[in-house]
């Protein structure tokens, strides 16, 4: 077991440091202490998820307690482990759940849903998070690496348990069914690959102008047919097979118009997943989803065997994650990895860290 001395070692991290757009910087933080059933991770890569650029510009309707440390994507090696920890030891290779804390007492917790706790906190938004060298881990979310699941690809681990989460525990989803998925972003593409794993064989990606490279990439992970114009998509949606719609559609995007365009794609009786946040109001009825007997599932995060299944699916590589990176980086360069996924050059765009 290594020790450390918190006040004398420092590491560059991500710090969010205000509730206002911009206030976002590389700043020196100590090495976290680790409680009696956690482990500290020395972290390898961590992924920008959509959401950093969105908290770094103030653009989130939910809680963020600052200042505090981005990063919730990531994977890495044990470096030290608490001294009730007895399950898992120095030098293994891990990821690791975004619930950094939550009660395990609550009705919630007892039946599986501990995601949704009241007292949840959230790695990037709630806990210091994973934009720098190490990060405290409770063993209780932390997820051993199979052989054939390299530390790049691990860092992929969460945007495909989200999509996982939602088409498999939260969908009916079927073989031979017509899937459309808005949003061809990382959790789109895999929501397009799931769906594909499940055996839907028409699966629509839409997209909008300077998604080309995107929709390319979904292409490899299962869609059979790409849009970047709304309305063309609908038009093949509702004209093709019996011209009823979808019987499932993924909103991976989340704002108000993308939420229209499910209800336009979705056919009678059938389900609206909706993944991606939208911070403004949606502005229309949603009366069309009662006259049509639609379905509507709002799903959020995941939980501990939904991770150990995605894991083994990579193991098999029944999925690739690593098509998914276009960059990586040091932290030191993460204003560059933020403007990247805003400006849809990257994809999925990993950070190194940095002493």
């Amino acid at each position: 077991m290594h020790s450390f001395t918190p006040e004398v070692i420092t590491l560059k991290a991500v710090v969010k440091y205000e509730f206002r757009d911009g206030a976002t910087e590389l700043r020196d933080v100590s090495i976290p202490q680790i409680g009696p059933n956690d482990v500290l991770v020395r972290v390898e890569y961590a992924g920008i998820c959509g959401s950093d650029p969105h908290v770094h510009h103030n653009k989130v309707n939910y809680k963020i307690n600052v200042p505090v440390i981005l990063g919730h994507e990531f994977s890495g090696i044990i470096e030290e482990v608490g001294k009730e920890v007895k399950d898992f030891k120095v030098g293994e290779r891990v990821t690791a759940e975004t619930h950094a804390d939550y009660c395990g007492k609550c009705i919630l917790c007892r039946t599986n849903n501990y995601h949704i706790c009241r007292e949840r906190k959230g790695y990037g938004f709630h806990v210091d998070g994973a934009f720098t060298k190490y990060v405290r881990v409770p063993t209780r979310i932390l997820h051993r690496l199979p052989e054939n699941v390299s530390l790049r690809e691990a860092a992929l681990t969460e945007p495909f348990c989200v999509a996982y989460s939602s088409l498999v525990k939260h969908s009916n989803i079927k073989p031979g069914d017509l899937v459309a998925v808005i949003g061809p972003g990382p959790i789109g593409i895999l929501s397009a690959k799931v769906a594909s794993i499940m055996g839907a064989s028409d699966i629509v990606v839409v997209g909008t102008l300077g998604d080309e490279k995107r929709l390319k990439i979904a292409k490899e992970f299962g869609a059979t047919e790409v849009f970047t114009d709304s309305e063309e998509a609908k038009r093949y949606i509702l004209e093709t097979r019996d011209g009823y719609g979808a019987d499932i559609v993924v909103d991976c995007a989340g704002v108000t118009e993308t939420f229209k365009l499910a209800m336009d794609l979705v056919r009678p009786a059938g389900q609206i997943n909706k993944i991606g946040w939208g911070p403004t109001p949606l502005g229309f009825s949603l009366d069309p989803l009662i006259s049509k007997a639609v379905t509507v599932n709002f799903t959020f995060s995941h939980n501990w065997d939904v991770w150990e299944k995605c894991l083994i699916l990579m193991d098999k590589k029944i999925i690739e994650l690593e098509k998914l990176v276009t960059h990586e980086l040091t932290i030191d360069q993460w204003q560059k990895g933020f403007e990247l996924v805003e400006s849809k050059e990257g994809l999925k765009v990993l950070l190194k860290p940095i002493d």
